[in-house]
């Protein structure tokens, strides 16, 4: 890496300043980086259009540096190596303007990039090398539901998701189809995700149960019926996609308002009848899987649930629960009656005023002696409660500062138009202290997913705690950093996919910069 610098940077700039003093013009300038990656000029430029996507000599050059880089590893070649570094060189070629343009920016360049690309080399070497995946493919169902979606007893299966699916890829369909772009944007990544979900589905693993006089059993239902269940739910959201697809263009402003406020009426309703299905209140013992008669019970026992399902049902209650709290405890804060002011201030002050892990210990310890008189709550219920504060806390002084933004002049607008003070809030204030903070609450739902992880230390198997126990297995003893890897990953994944979401709804709504204050 000094070598390079010292060839390529230090010695071009002591010729150019020195050299034809020093060498008596003959050897006027050393080739510089600029003029080695010149070399790649002639290479013509190259756009692949398709329907989905545009491929582009960067995209190209990236692409095949990387299955150079990974090749090289796998059949331990020098040749592959070479043809890798040079895809990368030719990536700098193409930035040579803003990378080399100036004598410290090349060396920052140059040793960014030897650090990058040993960063690339231990990744791929570790990831596809390394690494036994096998403890994820044979544990998948359990990272995703958790380790007891089956009744050891009967073998029926406990967990019943698809009711509670079938919602989803319907309001999934259907918010896609009002964002008014092309069919492929929306068709060809939800057909990747059918094809994994379906991957994840099939090739059950078989088991041999102790149990039942060593019988090979499986640890899920029938995949076929599962599978078919499943794929009946993405085609019923490709179907409401394409129906709400095809009126968008001819629906009016009023129309498209009407129909987004029926779809969060209906996810709202939705998640309730989410978690009823899965935890039903009134519940008694002994009838949470199959009863005595052996037709289904009435719900299924918290502490039943688990893995990134898990994670994601406290995740979303905290969201549209603490979402309603948090606009009650902005406005709250706001008025200037005692009556409202006073316990909003209180509360959003004593829930800041601790870290959520300590308010997570007070919902199992404390939190069961102050309910049980009136509601006896479960463990499931006590976090979904205080993460639902947590999150709404937060939420309300970020929509304080939305509602500060707002124009005085759009009160006296709205006064003037006889509209009443709920009106105002309901109607102008509040939707335009969200479009101002939109990111600002985006990045609290993310920070609200991954604090879900933190339910591990009570001894929940949300997806956390199924990858920090899945090591014990005497098959996969000591490989403790695969299910890790693959759950965090399974996070980024969900706090990406919110991003994107996030930028386009912001691209919808005109916003031009991402703070979310000007309108183009």
């Amino acid at each position: 890496m000094l070598l390079l610098i010292l060839l390529f940077v230090i010695i071009p700039m002591l010729i150019q300043r020195f050299g034809t003093n020093l060498l008596e013009g003959k050897l006027k300038k050393w080739p510089d980086m600029q003029a080695i990656l010149q070399l790649f000029g002639r290479i013509p430029q190259m756009n692949f259009h398709f329907s989905f996507v545009t491929l582009t000599n960067y995209h190209l050059a990236l692409f095949f540096g990387i299955i150079f880089l990974y090749l090289s590893h796998t059949m331990s070649s020098g040749i592959l190596e070479i043809l890798s570094l040079l895809s990368f060189a030719y990536l700098a070629h193409l930035y040579q303007d803003e990378l080399f343009d100036t004598f410290w920016n090349s060396i920052v360049t140059l040793f960014s990039f030897f650090i990058i690309f040993n960063l690339f080399s231990d990744v791929i070497h570790f990831v596809f090398i390394e690494t036994d995946w096998n403890i994820i493919w044979r544990n998948r169902r359990t990272l995703l539901v958790g380790p007891n979606f089956v009744d050891p007893a009967t073998g029926h299966e406990i967990w019943r998701l698809w009711p509670p699916f079938y919602f989803l890829m319907a309001i999934i369909g259907a918010a896609y189809g009002l964002f008014g772009e092309k069919k492929s944007n929306f068709l060809i990544p939800y057909s990747i995700l059918a094809v994994i979900c379906i991957a994840f589905l099939w090739q059950e693993e078989e088991y041999y149960s102790d149990f039942r006089d060593a019988t090979v059993t499986t640890r899920n239902y029938d995949p076929v019926d599962a599978t078919l269940l499943l794929i009946g739910g993405f085609a019923l959201g490709a179907f409401i996609f394409l129906q709400v697809h095809s009126r968008y263009k001819d629906a009016e402003e009023y129309e498209i308002k009407y129909f987004q406020n029926i779809l969060v009426s209906l996810a709202i309703i939705a998640f309730v009848a989410t978690v009823l299905i899965l935890d039903p209140p009134g519940d008694e013992e002994g009838d949470y899987f199959w009863n005595s008669e052996d037709r289904l019970g009435t719900g299924v026992k918290p502490s039943a649930w688990g893995g990134l399902f898990l994670n994601l049902i406290f995740a979303s209650s905290a969201i549209v629960v603490g979402f309603g709290l948090g606009i009650c405890l902005a406005f709250g804060r706001r008025s200037e009656l005692p009556v409202f002011w006073v316990p909003s201030v209180a509360i959003i002050e004593l829930i800041r005023s601790g870290p959520l892990v300590a308010w997570l210990f007070f919902a199992q310890i404390l939190v069961p002696d102050i309910l049980n008189p009136v509601w006896e709550a479960d463990i499931a219920s006590r976090i979904i409660l205080v993460l639902s504060l947590f999150f709404g806390c937060y939420l309300s002084e970020v929509l304080r500062g939305g509602l500060q933004a707002v124009p005085f002049g759009q009160y006296e607008a709205a006064t003037a138009l006889g509209l009443s003070p709920t009106q105002t809030k309901l109607q102008i204030e509040l939707p335009q202290a969200i479009r101002t903070t939109l990111p600002a609450i985006v990045s609290m739902m993310i920070g609200m997913l991954k604090d879900t992880s933190l339910v591990f230390f009570f001894g929940i198997y949300d997806a956390f705690r199924v990858a920090q126990d899945l090591p014990a297995q005497p098959d996969f003893l000591g490989l403790h950093e695969q299910p890790l890897l693959f759950v965090a990953l399974l996070f980024w994944l969900l706090s990406f996919y919110l991003s994107r979401v996030s930028r386009r709804i912001e691209k919808n709504l005109g916003l031009k910069h991402e703070g979310g204050g000007d309108v183009t």
